[in-house]
Formats: C-alpha cells, sequence, structure tokens
C-alpha cells in the first residue's frame, strides 16, 4: 500500500486532522494513499488529543467492517480511505506514539541549575529565555514560545518511537504531510524542525525524498485579554509571531508543496486556557484539511509550490455562493453525510421498507454494533458541523432542519428529491439493481446503497 504520514503538530494540528477524518468518512478521496496519523503535541493530558485518538479508531473500526478487516477492496463512498495508525504499522502492542510531554520545567530540562551564576553560558540562558520560559512545564506546551519549543522539540522527535517508527515504514512512493499551525510555539517550532529531520536522513533515501506538503495556518482565532484570564499566552502577539516565522520559513523550509490557510481578522475570541484549549471547529481548520485531498492529486512539481484558497464573498455565514466555486466538492461530500445521517434516523422506524426483507436491514441490523458505531461517528459528525455552522466565520452551506422540504438541503441549489422517500427509493433500485455474490455484508450494503442514492442527487451541486 502507498501511504501518507500525516504529521499534525500542536492544537492546530490535532483539530486540522479531526476535519481530515469528518471529510474522509463524507467521501473524499486519499487518491489510494493510506493515512498514518501522527500527532505531535507536549501535552500530557490535553482532551482534545484523546477525543482524536478514539474519532480515529471510530472511523478504522466502520472503515475494517465495511471491507471485512480488509478482504474486501474499499468502498467508493463513505469511509473509503484507509487510516493506520503509527503504532499499527509498526505492529506493537505498547504505544508508538507515546506523549511527548514532560512534567519537568523548562529550566530543569536545559540544566540550568547546573550552571555558575558567573558562567556566561547563564547569562546567554538569561537573553534568549524569559524567567517565565524557564519556569514553565513542558506537559503544557510551549505558550507561544518558538524559542522553547524548537530546543525540546529537536531532542523529542529524534529520540522518539514514533520517528523511529516512521523513518523504518516509510518507502518509495509514500509521502509525508505537515499540519501545523505558525503563531503559537509547537507549531511554529515543530514544522521546520521535523522537515529538517526528515530531509537529513541521507541513510534512507525513500524518507529523504519522500514527496512532501505541509499546511502551515496563520492566526484565525483570538483569546481573551490574559490580563483577565492569567494566561501566558496574548494572541494580541499573534501576528508580529507569524511575520517573523514568516521570514525564517522563506529561506529554511523546503516542502514541495507549501500551503497557507488562515484568517484576514481575528473574529472569533476563545477562552484563553492552554490546558483545555476546549476550541469549537472552525472553517479554517476544514479548509486546512481540504490541502491534504488536494497534495495527494498532485505530482512532484520542478520548484516549491505556494498555495492557498480564498472564499468569493467575505461574508460572516458561509454559503456554496459566499464560498464560491472552488468549495463545491466539500459542500457535496458534507451534505452526503448528512444527508446519510438523516437515513440513519429515518430508516429504523421504516416499517414497510423493501429492503428490511430483501437486504436483511432489520430490527436486528440496526441493533448490531456495526451499525450502532456508524450512529455513534454521525453524532460526532452532527456537532462537529454544528459547530462549524455556527462559529466565526460559519460554514453554513446547509438547511437540514426541515425533512419534508428537502430539495433545499443545499443552500442556493435546488435539489430533485424533495423529501427522504426518493431516497429511500434509490436504493431500492440501487439494490435490485446490484448482484454482487461476492460477500454477505449487509453494512457494506447498507452505506453502498446510501451513497449511490444520495449522490444520484446531489451531483448536482458539482456543476
Amino acid at each position: 500500500m502507498k501511504k501518507v504520514f500525516v504529521f499534525c503538530i500542536g492544537g492546530t494540528g490535532i483539530r486540522v486532522m479531526k476535519s481530515v477524518t469528518m471529510l474522509m468518512a463524507s467521501g473524499m478521496s486519499t487518491n489510494g494513499y493510506t493515512v498514518v496519523p501522527v500527532i505531535l503535541d507536549p501535552h500530557l493530558d490535553l482532551e482534545e488529543k484523546k477525543n482524536l485518538h478514539t474519532l480515529i479508531g471510530s472511523y478504522q473500526n466502520i472503515y475494517n467492517k465495511t471491507t471485512n478487516n480488509g478482504s474486501l477492496n474499499h468502498l467508493d463512498g463513505f469511509f473509503n480511505s484507509e487510516i493506520v495508525t503509527i503504532n499499527e504499522l509498526n505492529n506493537q502492542l505498547n504505544d508508538t506514539q507515546q506523549a511527548a510531554g514532560s512534567n519537568e520545567r523548562f529550566g530543569s530540562y536545559i540544566n540550568v541549575a547546573n550552571l555558575a551564576t558567573d558562567d556566561i553560558n547563564n547569562y546567554f540562558i538569561q537573553t534568549l529565555f524569559s524567567t517565565k520560559n524557564l519556569d514553565s512545564p513542558l506537559s503544557v506546551g510551549f505558550k507561544g514560545n518558538p524559542n522553547v519549543g524548537t530546543v525540546v522539540l529537536g531532542e523529542m522527535i529524534e529520540g522518539a518511537d514514533w520517528f523511529k517508527a516512521f523513518k523504518q515504514h516509510c518507502e518509495k512512493d509514500d509521502r509525508v504531510f505537515i499540519i501545523s499551525s505558525i503563531f503559537g510555539g509547537t507549531g511554529a517550532s515543530g514544522y521546520p524542525l521535523l522537515e529538517k529531520k526528515i530531509k537529513g536522513a541521507d541513510s534512507q533515501p525513500a524518507v529523504k525524498n519522500a514527496l512532501m506538503g505541509a499546511v502551515t495556518v496563520l492566526p484565525y482565532y483570538g483569546l481573551k485579554d490574559p490580563s483577565t484570564t492569567g494566561s501566558d499566552i496574548d494572541s494580541a502577539n499573534f501576528y508580529t509571531k507569524t511575520k517573523a516565522a514568516l521570514a525564517y520559513y522563506e529561506k529554511t523550509v523546503k516542502s514541495d508543496y507549501l500551503y497557507y490557510a488562515g484568517e484576514t481578522s481575528l473574529i472569533q475570541v476563545y477562552e484563553n486556557d492552554e490546558k483545555k484549549q476546549d476550541d469549537t471547529a472552525h472553517f479554517i481548520e476544514l479548509v486546512a484539511a481540504s490541502a491534504l485531498f488536494d497534495f495527494l492529486q498532485r505530482e512532484k512539481p520542478e520548484t516549491q509550490q505556494f498555495l492557498t484558497r480564498a472564499i468569493e464573498n467575505a461574508q460572516n455565514s458561509l454559503d456554496l455562493v459566499s464560498l464560491g466555486s472552488g468549495y463545491k466538492e466539500i459542500v457535496k461530500r458534507v451534505a452526503d453525510y448528512k444527508l446519510l445521517g438523516a437515513l440513519i434516523d429515518i430508516l429504523p422506524n421504516e416499517n414497510y421498507f423493501p429492503l428490511k426483507k430483501n437486504r436483511g436491514f432489520n430490527d436486528d441490523f440496526y441493533k448490531d454494533a456495526a451499525f450502532k458505531a456508524l450512529v455513534r461517528f454521525t453524532e460526532i459528525y452532527n456537532k462537529w458541523y454544528q459547530e462549524l455552522s455556527t462559529n466565526k466565520r460559519a460554514f453554513a452551506p446547509l438547511n437540514t432542519d426541515n425533512l419534508k422540504k428537502m430539495e433545499g438541503w443545499v443552500k442556493n441549489v435546488s435539489l430533485d428529491a424533495k423529501d427522504d422517500s426518493y431516497y429511500l427509493l434509490k436504493m431500492i433500485q440501487t439494490s435490485n439493481a446490484n448482484k454482487s455474490k461476492d460477500h454477505d455484508n449487509k453494512f457494506r450494503f447498507f452505506l453502498q446503497f446510501a451513497h449511490e442514492a444520495i449522490d444520484y442527487y446531489t451531483k448536482k451541486i458539482l456543476k
């Protein structure tokens, strides 16, 4: 299998990978690449990181059920691409991707206490790092200080089991993609460090020469005034840090494709809590996630390429028109999955649905572990879309409230399916046309028929 190693650095990397997973569930294609996510964040107990691991596990569970654990080819629609963790790739029971964090303080990490008061190195350290820097515990990240992150992450990367596993399993024609922000500490320092480690793997040509892409996320949210929250992070400095990092990146980073995603102004303001980082899903994270899928469709360029994407009109709530034609596929995929969610709610109560008998979509099917896993994943998906559609700026291209007027499911597009009966009928027709004897996987048939029925009507969005 050909693989893409997706390195998710810091909180932004984690949130973008969540959107990547949701788009994969929606049917976005990875062009045949197996996605291998590697999460690099020094927070030891970050809930967001745990939730991403759980989400990826849920996706894998559903994907495996549709393929009979790999004995069948993947579906063409929902959950059509494989995700394999670096731990599974390495065939280890223990967690290869152990937390990179540590409870010790930065000053202890660099052994400041062992320096004499009049040692010139002590003066040098005081010049480079503030007292707050030196007293900061590594377990909560680098608090927007790339000068700290640069020192710590270099050693964390080189000595990490996950990096050794990556170098061992990266093969010819595999790719690398790095997700990070540029306005904080972990992402801004982690991206160039990781890229340098990969490009410097002279003894491993497959690693050194892997086609590499990266998405660098510019500021897209603000934080509440640190003077009222007691936080060490001040979002008033985000743009200054970004300009400094961009100047450094211009001369140092060598990724074949470098994508930029960001906001024109910090219209969303979150709680300033570096321990929880409990931020809702944001449109810019979705844009950054789309960069991975674009990268996987491209060939090696002759020279380094820099890419970004814009919206048609800077509206606070974005629909298909204000987003512009470049977002049609994303809107379609999200609309598709939301329609799948509607069918998941409707079908268990459709007593006269012919496929209940003909295909075994009966009460036992809806109580089975596979369908229950799909229901749980869909609940998380719905919450993700709800956050996107109510954030600032909002990604809200759908009207999902009225199942009796489903022709207006996508704003500014009139679908031919007026209500759910159109999709149910198309599922029946799709089932009747399917004579496959390759398997008897009811769950796979359910997702296949649902996707073909939905796609029949929503492909209009792409015109």
